[in-house]
């Protein structure tokens, strides 16, 4: 075996995986088992046992990973490797159409439209179709009728059944939709370009269509390699069958366990399609180097219901309990985390090894708050802290001009946000309120007259707010009467935005001074920006946490509704909550902390009380805490 000293990085399962793994292979691999590792390392045993890098297809979701593969292999075996073909999926559909471009009616100097430029284009021909219709208000916008058009064509559904995944209030547009993707796809062919969903679409096409093409481009490629297998969909499951099928070499590999991703097609349902078809191989690597062993335990006792079974064994021995923290609400947790993060810093842990875990970014606005009154600096890695989104500045807006009617800033947003004004008309408005006498929004807009119908709804809206004495229900009435709507409108992801505004009016709730909430928001603002260390503490959704790992990680709102989330529960998608829930848990190294609430506003469901994850933890793996602030 001296040939094979190479591979002695590799512990026996590794080994095993990249030496035996021949012909059609998966390779389930726990969290932080080296999944990486096993497909770099089969590349490079491949190189070595003389397969030629032209005869090799690497599939990976990011080019930065191929690249890292393919550097690695070359610092290994010194040879040009060139020729391999690697990349992300579109990388590899984009090569193969730009060879036939004609088979499916493109030129081959085609060009390739970015998100943005899609939706540009997608915008352009609403407005064409909606002007030929004499439509104009409550119709879904170009951002999402392209989470439309693109979920229909990852999953290869109808758009009829992608509108009513997306949202069903659209279905009464239908008809109208169906028009404008009609338009759009004419509009794309007309100008010989294609979306990044086309380069899938059409290569797959392409193959299924014309079985010379096919052999040709399967004959090639002797082996087949696929990174991260479980968060591909339809089209990339068969695109990898068909450019295995002549040699039948074909090695994937996958934890489906953290398939987190079906909201924009991906299906972990293609790790068990894989496995089931005659003559597959499997091999499991399940040795964590990631987390203590006391964090493995419970790991194990949390592997999804549907998940391919794995007992995963830690090399880091013992380690401190995860703890369950019971808090009151999301206030008391948000003080319970600082007081420890701390600690924890008191301790020596650096404030980058620490990392906050949500599942919806709503459930960090009580945090944002308390770090800053604490100046205690952090990032987000799931987008924009919460007083820097569009839909929380909106909201913002009407109460800021309640508060100071003379700010031009917050008249030209909310102007902006009704039908038939423009820049324009709202910086008119905003000179006009500033220089006004009047220091009431409505008599503000009563002296500008009855020009426009969004001049009178403003005022509407002003009307009730004032009517109101609590904050919250300030925001509720504008909520209801006019913010709902146009984030459903408007956002291809309202749900999410909502669960912010709703996040919003607890906050707002227990404040009885408006000046007091908008200053105590504008200085939890102040705290991350780009001139402080970059050491700092993180902050994310899950989602955007998966491939990463901290010495500390704390999950927050592990109540049923929150997490799992209620729109899931409705859906009754709970396995894939359970796997978000799995990707959580498994980015600790030493520290774990699950919180729950005694009360949130799901806790009366009392339906909901069923999938609560915090209930299926037993009890002798964790350090219970009762948190009383």
């Amino acid at each position: 075996m001296e040939q094979l000293t190479y591979l002695n990085d590799l512990d026996e399962e590794q080994k095993r995986a990249v030496l035996e793994s021949t012909g059609r292979s998966i390779v389930i691999a726990g969290p932080g088992s080296g999944k990486t590792k096993v497909i770099t390392y089969k590349l490079l045993h491949l190189l070595k046992t003389g397969v030629k890098p032209s005869q090799i297809l690497l599939v990976t979701f990011t080019r930065a990973a191929a690249n890292e593969m393919i550097e690695r292999a070359r610092m290994l075996t010194g040879t040009d490797l060139d020729e391999i073909t690697a990349g992300t999926f579109h990388h590899v559909c984009n090569l193969l159409l730009r060879k036939y471009a004609p088979k499916v009616g493109l030129l081959p100097n085609f060009t390739i439209l970015d998100e943005e430029d899609s939706a540009s284009l997608i915008k352009h021909v609403r407005t064409n179709v909606l002007e030929r219709h004499g439509l104009k208000k409550s119709f879904p916008t170009h951002n999402v009728l392209q989470k439309i058009f693109s979920y229909s064509a990852n999953t290869m559904t109808s758009l009829k059944e992608a509108i009513l995944k997306i949202e069903p209030k659209f279905a009464q547009h239908e008809s109208i939709i169906e028009e404008i993707y009609r338009e759009y796809s004419l509009e794309k062919r007309s100008q010989n370009c294609v979306d990044y969903d086309d380069l899938l679409t059409f290569a797959v096409q392409l193959l299924e269509s014309d079985h010379n093409v096919l052999m040709k481009e399967a004959s090639k490629y002797v082996w087949v390699l696929v990174d991260e297998f479980q968060d591909t969909n339809i089209l990339q499951l068969k695109l990898i069958e068909m450019l295995s099928s002549v040699h039948g070499n074909v090695m994937v590999v996958a934890d489906d366990a953290q398939s987190i991703y079906s909201f924009r097609g991906a299906r972990f349902e293609n790790v068990s399609d894989f496995m089931k078809v005659k003559g597959t191989k499997l091999f499991k690597i399940q040795t964590n180097y990631r987390s203590s062993e006391s964090i493995v335990k419970f790991i194990n006792v949390m592997i999804p219901g549907k998940a391919v079974p794995k007992v995963l064994k830690s090399v880091k021995p013992n380690g401190v309990k995860p703890k369950l923290v019971y808090v009151s609400d999301p206030q008391q947790e948000a003080v319970f985390v600082t007081r420890e993060v701390l600690k924890l810093i008191e301790f020596g842990f650096e404030p980058s090894q620490i990392a906050v875990l949500y599942r919806s970014h709503s459930h960090s606005l009580d945090l944002q708050i308390e770090l800053a009154k604490h100046r205690i600096d952090f990032r987000i890695l799931s987008g924009l802290k919460f007083t820097e989104t569009a839909h929380v500045k909106d909201v913002l807006a009407f109460l800021r001009i309640l508060q100071n009617p003379k700010e031009k800033i917050s008249w030209i947003r909310i102007a902006k946000l009704f039908p038939g004004i423009g820049t324009k008309t709202a910086s008119k408005l905003a000179d006009f309120a500033a220089v006004c006498p009047e220091t009431d929004p409505v008599k503000i807009l009563e002296k500008l007259g009855e020009g426009k119908e969004a001049i009178w709804q403003m005022k509407e809206l002003f009307e009730l707010m004032q009517r109101q004495s609590r904050i919250d229900a300030m925001i509720s009435v504008l909520n209801e009467r006019f913010y709902s709507d146009y984030l459903l409108n408007n956002y291809p992801d309202h749900f999410e935005r909502q669960q912010d505004i709703n996040r919003l009016m607890e906050i707002a709730s227990r404040y009885s001074s408006l000046e007091r909430f908008l200053t105590d928001l504008t200085v939890s603002s102040d705290v991350n920006d780009e001139t402080k260390p970059k050491n700092v503490l993180t902050l994310t959704t899950v989602h955007q946490a998966k491939g990463l790992e901290w010495d500390v990680v704390f999950v927050l709102s592990v109540n049923p509704g929150d997490f799992p989330s209620y729109y899931a529960i409705v859906d009754n998608n709970i396995d894939e909550e359970e796997r978000i829930f799995y990707v959580a848990i498994t980015r600790a190294k030493q520290h774990l902390y699950i919180i729950k609430h005694g009360v949130n506003r799901y806790s009366s469901i009392y339906w909901l009380r069923s999938v609560d994850f915090a209930q299926r933890i037993p009890k002798k793996l964790v350090e219970e805490i009762y948190f009383e602030g």
